[in-house]
């Protein structure tokens, strides 16, 4: 069985120090790895570590860890995402305090908390989100149903308690892949009763079967250019700021 630890809430005063400088931890993986750059696990762990990077730099996202490896049941990240920090850019900006929020709502039988009414009450001493993520690494192929069935799934065996409810700490899945959904994809992630985001984010292209990057040339390669909340989590996060703050890129 997987057991997933999620380190302890840090105060976001430390987070800059503590960020890791991921273009550096892929230009070394590169270096140290480059005999089998062709490979699909080579290719697999790239992109995993491309995800990070996009997680921590364009998401704010803090103690990455990839745990990605036999018995993983298809978790390779998992993290924590304080959300404070981008509520509090993008609030003065777009009055996201001033929307009219539920405490509670119903989607697909489960019933919703929105985290917007707790960043109003805790402001930055709210608990970040835990994360787990999914990478897959498919250069041609288009996530299908049955990919995404399984990442509900997981989410269950992993995250539902003996009764069959979910834990209490908010849980947020993320299937990160290089390509498109599907429609199909599309309403089944929607027809869910768990919060998943679908991000989209491009792989680091290889130069003649060589990567031959700096960390200058590396930062303009494997970005997210597609971030998609299925209902659950588009209510679970409603009002704050997270696609706003994507949409003005404001982490540049």
């Amino acid at each position: 069985m997987l057991t997933l630890y999620f380190k302890p809430f840090i105060s976001r005063r430390l987070y800059s120090s503590l960020s890791p400088n991921y273009n550096a931890i892929i230009l070394k993986f590169i270096e140290e790895n480059k005999a089998t750059s062709t490979s699909t696990v080579f290719q697999g762990t790239l992109y995993e570590y491309t995800v990070m990077r996009e997680l921590s730099n364009k998401l704010l996202m803090k103690d990455l860890n990839k745990i990605g490896g036999a018995g993983d049941k298809g978790i390779d990240i998992v993290g924590s995402w304080p959300i404070y920090p981008i509520y509090e850019k993008m609030n003065p900006i777009f009055k996201l305090s001033e929307d009219k929020i539920l405490k509670r709502t119903k989607i697909n039988g489960a019933f919703v908390k929105p985290l917007r009414n707790k960043l109003e009450e805790e402001n930055a001493n709210m608990k970040p989100i835990n994360i787990a993520v999914q990478c897959k690494a498919f250069r041609t192929s288009k996530v299908s149903p049955r990919d995404l069935r399984e990442l509900v799934g997981t989410y269950t065996s992993l995250f539902a308690n003996p009764s069959g409810k979910y834990n209490k700490a908010p849980i947020i899945i993320f299937m990160c892949s290089p390509n498109l959904l599907t429609k199909d994809g599309i309403n089944l992630i929607n027809s869910v009763s768990i919060p998943l985001i679908y991000l989209r984010v491009n792989m680091i292209p290889s130069l003649g079967n060589q990567y031959i990057y700096n960390e200058t040339t590396l930062q303009e390669q494997g970005h997210i250019v597609n971030y998609y909340e299925n209902l659950h989590a588009s209510k679970l996060l409603q009002s704050c700021g997270i696609k706003e703050w994507l949409n003005l890129r404001a982490y540049d």
